[in-house]
């Protein structure tokens, strides 16, 4: 029985990495994610710190991040928007346009919890490297409400169909309504189509969901949305109770998938698909946190992104964001491309040999693989102490180690030393000693389990 909707996704298959524990802003964990990559950007908004905005102030941080090097690349602060719960990217030129949730133009702008605040209304934006935004100074014409929502609201966008999708909430239940995002732009609030109604069982927890090491909380959290095509997707946390574990992380991830033009009368909606998310085994703190789509500028493959965040070590509170994501185009002759080849970056004094060092990701029935090829040659004099030779880009990065035995120069019978890929990227090789220098790497049998 074939495990592929309508757009291609496969949620229990295999999935590839697009930026990897990128540490962003002070200490707030992220809360969405989005993507431009026309102009090669990713987007991910995070509340600002408590240390200097109270939690119900609804500040964040908007951050930029290079797509290609996950090198941070400014902020822009939003001060009276909310809490973060979605985010939609829009290119626009050599711009992005933003759409996020903020306070509305009325006499209470934000809704409040027992401990967060959140928008009313959704806006759009220019990003602006640097600058302040203030939720209060945008015109009442700029921000729009759901009709009858009563709490808080969020936007994200489904570029294969140019929508946008504005969550919100009403009588007890999380809706969704899709929109024209250039009409809607311009003021024009028209709705498309049906408005989806999540049904009463959104967050109760999943059968599969394991009872060992610790129990979970009774009730799944809501951790992102996205609309692809006709699905919504919806991603949930299940925390471990705390009481009992002392920790809520790291809980398990959790997507499901719903139709959006299924009939459906009420009560338990009827679910396409939820699986749990096992991407990303190596991350400590794995919340999860985000979903998005986009058309990848390079294979115009379209892809389900989504986020986790994890603590930025050796700190306690301290925040990074991984973003992986599912394909939706089918394998060739059985095998995936997650990640074609990519150049490696030598360590300080290494080099490239006659085949300059690579790496690509692919998977075979069901099981992703890290490939490296060509040769790394040490300085003058060779590798005398185990170290770093190369650091892979973001794409090819494991959470967990990734080893394999490769050739190395045969001297007294010693021609094999150990490769190893750590979550960081870096490139580590074992096996030199100072009267058994290392004078050139093989890497061309590395292909090893990635996970």
């Amino acid at each position: 029985m074939t495990t592929t909707d309508a757009n291609g996704v496969d949620l229990s298959g295999v999935t590839g990495r697009l930026i990897q524990t990128v540490d962003l802003r002070d200490n707030p964990a992220p809360q969405a994610i989005a993507t431009d990559p026309k102009n090669k950007w990713i987007f991910v908004l995070q509340l600002e710190s408590s240390g200097t905005a109270d939690k119900k102030s609804g500040n964040m941080y908007l951050n930029r991040i290079n797509r290609l090097t996950g090198e941070p690349d400014g902020q822009m602060q939003l001060k009276g928007f909310g809490h973060g719960l979605s985010l939609g990217a829009v290119p626009d030129g050599t711009d992005t346009i933003l759409w996020t949730e903020c306070g509305s133009s009325a006499a209470a702008p934000l809704h409040f919890t027992k401990d967060f605040a959140f928008g009313k209304a959704v806006t759009h934006f220019p990003f602006e490297k640097g600058g302040v935004l203030d939720a209060g100074t945008i015109p009442a014409s700029k921000k729009f409400t759901p009709p009858g929502s009563t709490a808080g609201v969020g936007p994200s966008y489904d570029p294969t169909t140019n929508l946008l999708t504005v969550m919100y909430h009403k009588s007890g239940k999380r809706q969704f309504t899709r929109y024209d995002a250039t009409l809607a732009a311009a003021g024009t609030w028209t709705p498309v189509g049906t408005t989806f109604v999540m049904p009463d069982n959104e967050k109760a927890v999943p059968p599969d969901v394991p009872t060992k090491p610790y129990p979970v909380e009774p009730e799944l959290t809501a951790q992102g949305f996205q609309t692809l095509g006709g699905i919504l997707y919806a991603y949930h946390w299940a925390p471990f109770q705390e009481e009992v574990a002392g920790r809520k992380n790291p809980g398990y991830a959790y997507i499901t998938a719903y139709e959006w033009s299924d009939p459906w009368t009420g009560g338990e909606r009827p679910r396409l698909r939820q699986v749990m998310v096992t991407s990303a085994p190596g991350l400590t703190h794995r919340e999860p946190e985000g979903l998005a789509v986009e058309i990848d500028p390079d294979t115009q493959e379209t892809r389900l992104l989504f986020g986790f965040s994890d603590k930025v070590a050796p700190t306690s509170g301290a925040r990074n964001v991984t973003i992986c994501w599912y394909p939706t185009k089918p394998a060739v002759d059985g095998v995936q491309v997650l990640a074609d080849w990519e150049d490696l970056t030598p360590a300080i004094g290494f080099t490239a040999g006659a085949e300059r060092p690579r790496g690509r990701l692919v998977a075979l029935a069901g099981t992703t693989y890290l490939q490296l090829r060509g040769t790394i040659n040490p300085p003058v004099g060779g590798m005398t102490a185990d170290g770093i030779i190369a650091t892979l880009p973001h794409r090819l990065r494991p959470t967990l180690l990734a080893r394999q035995n490769v050739p190395r120069n045969n001297k007294a019978g010693r021609y094999i030393c150990r490769v190893e890929a750590n979550i960081l990227g870096e490139l580590r090789v074992y096996g030199a000693y100072p009267d058994n220098a290392i004078t050139w790497i093989d890497l061309d049998s590395f292909s090893t389990v990635w996970r």
